[in-house]
């Protein structure tokens, strides 16, 4: 369920919305800005916070704040699911004239959901080249998910949605040739 890819310089940092865990997302995406890895960063994210902001509009302010300039991130603020991250995002890239342009992502999400990020992106953006640096808020290691309660059941949550998502038409199995899984 927690999945690793290699990480190399990608055409977009796809930076999934989350109202539980914001701040550790931005802190992933400014960390690929700042090592060049990525050229523009896709914010997406439509649910209200308890601020009354979208999430998008948080991880934006956030990416500003520390420094990316506001004309690199493009910003999707209708999808409240990750399934309209997607295609709202890939509709939005469409109207900007930037989608023919992007051939690799970085999609940065929870580690509990990684592989359902890829699989999503998978099944609407089969040709592209995907990677994922997932953020952790929870104070143990990836690899320790089974060690602390709460990041256990938010993987077993994702463990519980991904076959009925794939008998949906949600999800499609990785492509080892756009999407090349470590470990």
């Amino acid at each position: 369920m927690i999945v690793r890819t290699q990480i190399r310089k990608a055409d977009l940092c796809f930076l999934f919305g989350s109202s539980r865990s914001m701040q550790a997302r931005v802190q992933v995406a400014l960390k690929l800005w700042r090592d060049g890895l990525v050229a523009r960063i896709l914010v997406t994210g439509g649910q209200v916070t308890g601020t009354g902001q979208l999430e998008a509009e948080v991880m934006c302010e956030g990416l500003v704040a520390a420094g990316v300039p506001e004309e690199k991130i493009v910003l999707e603020t209708r999808a409240t699911n990750t399934g309209e991250n997607v295609r709202f995002s890939i509709e939005l890239l469409k109207q900007l004239d930037l989608y023919d342009d992007i051939h690799s992502v970085i999609a940065v999400g929870s580690a509990s959901a990684s592989r359902r990020y890829l699989m999503t992106l998978e099944r609407y953006w089969p040709d592209l080249v995907k990677m994922l640096m997932a953020s952790n808020r929870y104070p143990v290691s990836a690899d320790k998910w089974h060690e602390h309660p709460e990041f256990a059941a938010d993987v077993l949550r994702e463990w519980n949605k991904i076959q009925p998502y794939l008998d949906a038409g949600y999800l499609k199995e990785l492509s080892p040739q756009t999407c090349p899984l470590i470990d």
